[in-house]
């Protein structure tokens, strides 16, 4: 069975398939040991709740592929019980989550192999594939476990300092904005997680923040009159110029800044100076982070 990565941007499914049945699984964090969280006990607590779910049953004797779903029932458990311990990853140890990645995607290809081997001769339902797709999914939004925003709140608008990343270093995952570029108050200027956020990024107007990741487009508006800003998810396909950059993912360098900053600064200034109406800042339904006091 080939499978593929999810919809971006769809969230892991729980399904109501036949003659198998998962229900949507209830949310037991708080049932999770506090002292010590890791991959085995948090795979284990939700392989104890996909499999109390009242909702999994066995196919009845007289469907023709009785013995095929039967025996997909284990594969079934072992993929949504890695789907939703993956969504817990941010339980982990910073340290402990790439090792945890790369056992649950050893343990979504297990259970996908089998999965083709049981349904050999016969086309694999279409609900059993989308498990096994959304298994896969959650290994890619995994990598943003424990994503923290730095978050411009100043009451005058930001000119992106330089980033110095040969002291930053590229370890964990990274976006942040080309220097130079011209952001609005509330704003993301930068988001991370498994690493510590370049150092430029801190004091006075900057505020950390947990929050999803997501891309800053610029739209130049109403011939060139308004600035607007529109803060989405990293999955959905948008209309404008992205101002971040991915600099790593989980420790591999993706991008770099490539625009010379005078004059990309230079360029931000002139859009923002040449618009007569104030400049708008929107986040997509889904994606704006929580206020702190």
């Amino acid at each position: 069975m080939k499978v593929a990565a999810g919809d971006e941007g769809h969230p892991p499914r729980c399904l109501r398939i036949y003659p198998v049945d998962v229900e949507d699984a209830p949310d037991h964090r708080s049932k999770l040991p506090t002292d010590l969280v890791t991959w085995t006990t948090l795979l284990g607590h939700w392989t104890d709740l996909v499999k109390a779910g009242e909702g999994l049953r066995r196919a009845a004797d007289s469907n023709q592929d009785a013995a095929r779903w039967r025996d997909s029932i284990p594969e079934v458990i072992r993929l949504q019980s890695i789907t939703f311990a993956l969504g817990d990853l941010d339980l982990l140890d910073a340290s402990d989550r790439g090792l945890a990645r790369d056992r649950a995607r050893i343990g979504i290809d297990a259970a996908s192999r089998i999965l083709e081997s049981v349904w050999v001769g016969t086309p694999i339902p279409d609900a059993l594939t989308e498990i096994a797709q959304d298994a896969s999914h959650s290994i890619e939004t995994a990598v943003y476990s424990g994503l923290r925003w730095s978050r411009w709140v100043g009451s005058d608008l930001l000119e992106m300092p330089q980033v110095d990343f040969d002291a930053a270093g590229i370890r964990g995952t990274l976006a942040c904005a080309q220097p130079g570029t011209i952001l609005q108050s509330g704003s993301p200027v930068a988001w991370w997680t498994e690493r510590e956020p370049p150092g430029e990024l801190g004091g006075s107007g900057f505020e950390v923040v947990p929050g999803p990741p997501v891309q800053v487009y610029r739209r130049i508006e109403d011939h060139g009159q308004r600035v607007c800003d529109f803060v989405a998810s990293i999955f959905e396909r948008c209309e404008g110029l992205p101002l971040l950059v991915p600099i790593c993912l989980a420790g591999d360098p993706i991008g770099r800044f490539t625009v010379d900053a005078v004059a990309w600064r230079e360029l931000n200034r002139a859009a923002f100076e040449s618009a007569t109406a104030d400049a708008v800042l929107e986040f997509d339904v889904g994606v704006e982070p929580p206020v702190l006091g």
